[in-house]
């Protein structure tokens, strides 16, 4: 049985700390017997002299200094944080360590963990932490821990040891990581990291120049970077309403178009994936900061809100996205009193503006994305480089999030680990705008999935797509040569550019759509002789109902990057290619486009190139921009 503690024992600062210690055995945040000496060997209280000793062996941190405003600018971090982050730095006797961020309990930490054969430097910007710092580290007999004032993004050289640190540990809130270039090869990084004002402690090893995790993210708060790494929220307002957008990674938008959505009635596309009352769904966050250009966390100004949407939490902001005019946003409705009565809930996206529906739809498809593929993944795999480094993008994952920082660029894979799918959405009689597209499986920008359902709203609606250039053109008579009557298929004729130009070189051609709309577009802008035009789903309908057999061109023009499963689909292309044909494919490249154009990754990775060169015995390639035309023969 246990002894409840005597009044003696509530404040004698040893029974306390072992209080403490055993406390975040049995919650698993000390998970070796190094960090669990280091933890009831250094008196915690000793550097919190200012709070009555039950606050300071409490789990919880321990405010040391303000701002002028009130907000806390330093202070002892919570044990069971502490623990973790320790525990995740993987610290031997004789390591360099340095840590980012002082306050004089976790440098003690660090060097009992070192040991007297390891070196521990710790740094921060504020003079006062410093001092404060160090007298409690030597008072408390850790004298041989070196104390430094400076900017962290700028340390002096000679305080790296040659070969680098063992060990960087930092504990302020950092939205970059510039001391990869200072951690030794095979060393460890870990650091709350910040992605659109999303905060995780992430645990990286250092190989080949850069850091890699492939470790679960902990969810934290420090107080922030101070000096040249502070970060820049990117806050911007929307006029007449309170509601404030951060833009914190990636491109800034524009938002003052946005006030007149707010006037009208929002739409709501329901996910039909839940989450329980206490279940964490940080990393749902993560995947849509990363899949969905025009992402931003909304929260909303006390003072001037006008009621017009219900305030998210204060300290975590909402997770919305901006699409024109219109703007949609990450909610969730209670459905239930779920296990241990705790409550069940279910996301569900409100669309605001014009086109709110169809953007509210795009980040629907991308919850659901993320529930069939990626929820039960125990974490993503993040990569941080350099910012000028080069290297492969990653690889046996579904989709790559990039982000871009100040001095790295931070890559995120995000592994395929097939969940329980979300039931299909309910069929939703609103009617829908043009908008951007969506998300496929394909984990990058796609269509909100690729069926007619999706796109005849959009060609009904006047929406129109790049055309084929004379450049294009040529580029395409030199690859499949004179038609000479022969049968060519084009799948996905839109409005029918690319079946045109086959037709005028010779070749007996239909163009295929499952959009009406898109099939009368290219009827309408016929002029005397010219393809056929037929409204087919090439992906489900039955094959045989193609006037030939077989063809010696088929074409797919800005299509196969929207196919969900694209191995499918080649079989089926496969199946209706003469002996000797070509599959003439056009589609972009990911990453083509300039760095701030949010549509950067509107194109085929890597992976999804290899799926579609494969198995074939000829395989030619021309670019054109951002566009790459394949040439492929069996």
């Amino acid at each position: 049985m246990t002894t409840p503690p005597t009044t003696a024992q509530e404040h004698d600062p040893t029974a306390l700390r072992h209080r403490l210690v055993d406390q975040l055995l049995a919650a698993g945040h000390v998970r070796t017997a190094t960090v669990e000496a280091a933890l009831r060997r250094v008196p915690r209280h000793a550097f919190a002299p200012d709070v009555p000793v039950e606050t300071a062996y409490a789990d919880d941190i321990i405010p040391t200094r303000h701002t002028p405003d009130g907000r806390i600018s330093s202070s002892v971090s919570a044990p069971w944080l502490q623990a973790v982050m320790l525990e995740s730095a993987r610290l031997r006797p004789g390591h360099h360590v340095l840590e980012v961020g002082s306050g004089g309990y976790n440098a003690a930490l660090i060097a009992e963990l070192v040991g007297p054969t390891g070196q521990v430097t710790t740094v921060d910007i504020d003079p006062d932490v410093t001092d404060r710092a160090a007298r409690f580290l030597t008072a408390t007999g850790y004298d041989r821990v070196r104390v430094l004032t400076a900017d962290a993004e700028h340390l002096p050289a000679d305080v790296v040891p040659e070969g680098g640190f063992d060990a960087v540990i930092v504990t302020v809130d950092t939205w970059d990581l510039p001391w990869i270039t200072m951690v030794a090869e095979g060393g460890r990084l870990v650091a709350p990291l910040r992605l659109h004002q999303y905060v995780w402690s992430i645990g990286f090893t250092k190989h080949d120049g850069a850091l890699s995790s492939e470790e679960p993210l902990t969810v934290c708060g420090f107080v922030p970077m101070q000096g040249a790494g502070a970060w820049e929220p990117n806050l911007r307002t929307i006029p007449g309403c309170g509601i404030r957008l951060a833009f914190e990674d990636g491109t800034p938008m524009p938002v003052d178009q946005l006030a007149p959505a707010f006037d009208m009635a929002p739409s709501t596309v329901r996910t039909h994936v839940t989450v329980g009352g206490e279940e964490p769904f940080d990393s749902l966050t993560l995947y849509l900061a990363g899949a969905l250009p025009g992402f931003c966390r909304l929260s909303v100004d006390p003072d001037h809100h006008t009621g017009l949407v219900s305030p998210p939490p204060p300290h975590w902001p909402g997770a919305a996205m901006v699409r024109g005019r219109s703007l949609a946003r990450l909610a969730h409705e209670r459905i239930g009193d779920g296990e241990n009565a705790n409550g069940a809930y279910e996301f569900v996206i409100h669309g605001y503006g014009p086109a709110g529906h169809l953007a509210a739809t795009e980040m629907a498809e991308s919850v659901r994305h993320w529930q069939r593929n990626h929820r039960a993944a125990p974490c993503p795999h993040i990569t941080v480089q350099p910012k000028d480094a080069t290297g492969p993008t990653g690889a046996h994952t579904d989709g790559l999030h990039v982000f871009h920082k100040k001095h790295t660029r931070i890559k995120i894979d995000w592994p395929v680990v097939p969940g329980e799918a979300a039931p299909a959405a309910l069929a939703d009689a609103q009617d829908h705008e043009p908008s951007c597209p969506a998300r496929s499986q394909s984990g990058r920008v796609a269509t909100v999935p690729a069926t007619a359902d999706h796109w005849e709203p959009l060609w009904a609606g006047g929406r129109r797509y790049r055309e084929v250039t004379s450049t294009e053109a040529a580029m395409l008579a030199d690859h499949v040569g004179p038609g000479h009557g022969r049968p060519a298929l084009d799948i996905g004729t839109g409005e029918g550019s690319l079946a045109r130009h086959l037709h005028q070189l010779g070749y007996r051609t239909i163009g295929i759509d499952f959009a009406p709309s898109a099939i009368a577009a290219a009827r309408n802008t016929q002029r005397g002789d010219g393809p056929a035009w037929h409204l087919m789903d090439f992906v489900s309908d039955d094959l045989s109902a193609l006037p030939d057999a077989a063809y010696a061109i088929v074409t797919c023009r800005l299509v196969y990057r929207w196919i969900d499963d694209k191995a499918a689909f080649l079989d089926r292309v496969r199946q209706v290619l003469a002996p000797g044909g070509t599959f003439w494919v056009v589609t972009e490249l990911a990453g083509r486009r300039e760095e701030d154009d949010p549509y950067r990754h509107l194109g085929i990775t890597p992976a999804e190139a290899e799926i579609l060169t494969a198995g074939w015995s000829v395989v030619r390639t021309a670019d054109l921009d951002v566009l790459r035309c394949y040439a492929l023969r069996p």
